[in-house]
């Protein structure tokens, strides 16, 4: 019996020995060589799954904090979610590098290898000058300044041209110089050595640009592959456009002022609503010096708005405190920050009134320095001189001198907010085309002369060859890339893929 309870006692004591030793403990690189996954004959290991795991969350972690100013934390479900992602693109790269493999872009051709390869010379070299303007402007290597040394002695051996007569005593006979002593003492094989250095500690070496582009262009190669059959017809080109018009109409028949906007933003316009008109305008600016002086009591009237608002604010919360309970110590600090706020609310009030005056008093200034000229201007285009010759002659707005606008004018229609009010209502008071403003149209930037241009006719625009040409190159890409995606898809179903779940907890 006491054999057995000390047989126990043993098997205990080495139970708990075991425990604590590495014999039966975590071994992080072997658990790292696990497969988690095995795409044909590679297999995707645990370390380099979760290497790419956590680059995934870090990545998406940094962006959430540099463009919205999110502090994401990442927790376990999170994990589990780029998890799935990193695997789902591992297995994915790895049936393209098979792929690329199987059809020869892997290793690149002799042609393509050789552009790879001039490539990374190319950014290697324009690389390194930029560390060396960046750490090292001042430096000139040895040979650099025997090659500068040799051009200024040899510009200094060749006298200025000048003819017999013009030449002076001193030019005719130029003094001998000693030449410059040299200085520099470093060599061109010591500054690359330092600009290979400082590259190789930012993470760029030569090879970097070399793997980068051949990558590039190895998808480029099989992307073209997976697309070599793609095609777009002139039909499919014509159904995109009509698609469009059609598109567009509903939307700008209910908003006409859209076509504006489409037209101002750049986007590309197919239909043009009823009720638009151009408008010609021929400007006289106020006076630049007056503008900007305008424009900067303006910027301290608003600063100065804006502190009133901010300290009001805060004195009006301070002031709704109860203090009776405040010590004597307390309340004098209180009693202080509040005067310290009622100055600098006076000082600030004080600002605006004094500001807004100076602004209404130099505006009408500038509006009068350019009224005279203006006037006149308005009288002989209403007498019925050539608009677009006064427009060339005193027009200051640079928006009309480059087509569509110069021919044109602006677009106008009803019920539009991209122009100011007063420019706005001139504009659509105009009854027919050729007529000009009864009266100078007074806007921030000057007085205004409009005349109604024409009349812009509704409907779809023309399907011109240029149309048909970039509707074509969109719909072309667009199909590549479809087709690209359909092969990845179809070469991911084809290739023997195991995956490990229970090696990824």
């Amino acid at each position: 019996m006491k054999k057995e309870i000390a047989l126990i006692a043993m098997l205990a004591l080495a139970v708990s020995m075991l425990s604590g030793c590495n014999l039966i403990g975590y071994d992080e690189e072997l658990d790292g060589a696990q497969a988690v996954a095995k795409v044909n004959d590679t297999e995707i290991t645990k370390a380099e799954w979760l290497a790419y795991r956590d680059y995934l969350a870090s990545y998406y972690q940094q962006y959430m904090q540099q463009y919205y100013g999110y502090s994401m934390e990442i927790t376990e479900d999170d994990l589990k979610v780029y998890g799935e992602t990193a695997l789902e693109n591992m297995i994915k790269s790895q049936v393209l590098a098979d792929k690329m493999a199987e059809l020869g872009f892997d290793p690149l051709g002799e042609e393509d290898a050789a552009s790879v390869e001039a490539y990374a010379d190319s950014m290697w070299s324009f690389y390194k000058q930029l560390v060396r303007y960046q750490n090292y402007p001042d430096v000139e290597t040895v040979e650099e300044e025997a090659a500068r040394l040799a051009e200024e002695a040899a510009a200094a051996a060749t006298p200025d041209e000048a003819t017999p007569d013009e030449a002076t005593p001193a030019e005719a006979a130029p003094v001998e110089t000693a030449p410059a002593e040299p200085v520099a003492t470093i060599t061109d094989a010591e500054l690359d050595e330092m600009l290979t250095r400082d590259l190789e500690a930012m993470g760029y070496t030569r090879e970097y640009f070399v793997q980068s582009q051949t990558a590039t262009v190895q998808q480029e190669l099989i992307e073209e592959y997976a697309a070599k059959d793609v095609t777009v017809s002139d039909d499919e080109v014509k159904a995109e456009f009509d698609a469009r018009v059609a598109e567009q109409k509903e939307k700008m028949t209910e908003t006409p002022t859209l076509y504006a906007q489409y037209m101002s933003n750049g986007t590309d316009c197919y239909y043009v609503p009823a009720g638009y008109r151009g408008v010609k305008n021929l400007l006289v600016k106020l006076p630049s010096e007056m503008s900007g002086e305008i424009s900067t009591l303006k910027s301290t009237l608003s600063t100065a708005q804006t502190t009133v608002t901010n300290v009001q604010t805060q004195l009006d919360e301070l002031k709704a405190e109860d203090t009776a309970s405040y010590d004597e110590e307390t309340l004098a600090a209180y009693n202080e920050q509040v005067a310290a706020l009622e100055e600098q609310l006076a000082q600030a009030q004080q600002t605006v009134d004094e500001t807004q005056p100076k602004i209404d008093e130099m505006t009408e200034a500038a509006y009068a320095a350019i009224e005279a000229t203006a006037q006149e201007i308005l009288a002989r285009a209403q007498a019925g001189e050539d608009f677009d010759a006064l427009l060339e002659a005193y027009g200051e707005d640079t928006g009309m001198t480059s087509e569509p606008n110069k021919s044109r004018g602006y677009l106008v229609c009803e019920g539009l907010s991209l122009y100011e009010q007063s420019f706005q209502d001139a504009a659509m008071a105009l009854e027919k085309v050729g007529d000009v403003s009864a009266e100078l149209v007074k806007t921030s930037y000057g007085y205004h002369i409009l005349q109604y241009a024409t009349d812009v006719a509704e409907g779809e625009i023309e399907f011109t060859d240029e149309i048909k040409a970039d509707i074509h190159d969109e719909l072309l890409a667009d199909a590549k890339d479809a087709a690209y995606e359909a092969a990845v898809t179809q070469w991911t179903a084809e290739a023997s893929v195991t995956t490990y779940p229970k090696v990824m907890k």
